[in-house]
């Protein structure tokens, strides 16, 4: 009996040296389809193939459960909110209103060439050179690009003029 047990011990620990290496190996080398969060542009062309118009904001959101976007797109008469997967790009909600007169005053200013010089990926680009991180929301307002940026310990607020590209605001706070 003791013959067996020393047979069959070693053997189990082998077994699950065995298995320990391959999860271990599995754990390391990941999964060959890992996600990866689609970029502001992306989304951006995917809200201008479902609705026709001029995008005002975007806003990535991230949770435990999901990361979204949210982005708002105006058209002559509608404001549409759209809510994108952040992974897959699908749409996952669509809203439709009808703009009042403030918003048609905020479009005009943001789609206006004489104002706005350079464009939202510029501004973006602008707005990392001063803080490093994940741009989570880009806005124009008034001809300044609003612009959030997260590094997982700051959150910055940064302000891009549309004309100059100049940075008009720099703001740094701890991450919440």
């Amino acid at each position: 009996m003791d013959v067996k047990k020393m047979i069959v011990i070693p053997a189990l620990v082998a077994t699950l040296g065995l298995g320990t290496v391959i999860g271990a190996n599995t754990l390391l080398t990941g999964n060959a389809q890992e996600k990866k969060v689609l970029t502001m542009q992306e989304i951006e062309k995917k809200a201008l193939a479902v609705v026709d118009g001029s995008v005002t904001d975007i806003e990535f959101d991230q949770n435990r459960y999901r990361s979204i976007y949210e982005v708002e797109v105006y058209t002559e008469t509608e404001e549409y909110d759209l809510k994108f997967d952040a992974y897959t790009g699908k749409l996952l909600n669509q809203k439709k209103e009808l703009r009042d007169d403030d918003e048609d005053d905020l479009i005009e200013n943001n789609t206006s060439t004489t104002t706005t010089k350079i464009t939202k990926a510029q501004a973006m680009e602008k707005a990392l050179t001063k803080a490093k991180g994940t741009v989570t929301k880009v806005k124009l307002d008034d001809g300044v690009y609003e612009i959030e940026i997260i590094d997982g310990q700051f959150e910055y607020e940064i302000d891009i003029n549309a004309s100059t590209g100049e940075i008009v605001k720099f703001e740094q706070d701890i991450e919440d």
